[in-house]
């Protein structure tokens, strides 16, 4: 390595040279210090700001936040509002016009499936319940592809578009082929098994008055033939 004290029109002082490198030695431009010493003061009041003195908020303190905002723009639904939606026809009417702009492409016009499954048969792969369409209408089921659409339609619209499944569920439109389990309302009534017939025991059999004379001459008979006469018992001492 040389030193070589020379000025450079583009480099600068060019104060090193080895193998061919040149090395120069220049001041930093202004902006570059500027902003080094700017996040350096940044740092330090962040740092007191947020962990001294509490002026800024912390991750756990915006976490709980953006939770709270979350649920005041999209309230919880209680299992009592999503079970109402069964049989109310004005909510299906509409849900109808969400489920022709965003579910048709998957579903088909009836709901006799495409991409998607059968909506109008006995088969459900997430439950066939209000509450089970319900949220999978709203979480989506991403890995198969269907978008959550709670931010999309909103609670409201979410709810309408349950309320038109539940309003074509187990109308059996011909179409796709039933995909995942049986489904079957366990609050639904269960018929009675039928009575069985009470099993009556058969009577024994009656004897006549001729056999049962006859039985009775027989034991009395058995009963002679057991005890010994009095006089053969002393022949034999």
């Amino acid at each position: 390595m040389s030193e070589v004290h020379r000025k450079d029109e583009i480099q600068g002082d060019i104060i090193h040279v080895y193998d061919g490198i040149e090395e120069a030695d220049n001041d930093l431009p202004f902006w570059w210090l500027l902003t080094f010493y700017l996040a350096v003061v940044f740092a330090v009041v962040y740092y007191f700001g947020l962990h001294e003195y509490g002026l800024f908020p912390t991750i756990d303190e915006e976490y709980h936040a953006a939770v709270a905002a979350h649920l005041e723009q999209f309230p919880p639904v209680t299992p009592e509002e999503i079970a109402a939606l069964e049989g109310n026809e004005e909510m299906a009417t509409a849900g109808r016009a969400h489920y022709d702009a965003v579910c048709v492409v998957c579903h088909k016009t009836e709901g006799e499936g495409d991409i998607g499954p059968n909506l109008t048969d006995s088969y459900w792969i997430h439950g066939g319940s209000p509450e089970n369409i319900y949220h999978t209408v709203a979480d989506g089921v991403l890995d198969k592809g269907m978008p959550n659409w709670l931010a999309a339609l909103g609670p409201q619209g979410v709810k309408e578009v349950t309320a038109f499944v539940l309003s074509i569920r187990n109308t059996n439109v011909e179409g796709k082929e039933a995909q995942g389990e049986l489904w079957a309302d366990p609050s639904a009534p269960v018929d009675d098994p039928p009575e069985q017939p009470e099993i009556q025991e058969a009577p024994e059999p009656a004897l006549d008055e001729a056999a049962e004379e006859g039985a009775e001459t027989v034991e009395a008979g058995a009963t002679d033939e057991a005890e010994p006469e009095p006089g053969a018992a002393e022949s034999e001492e």
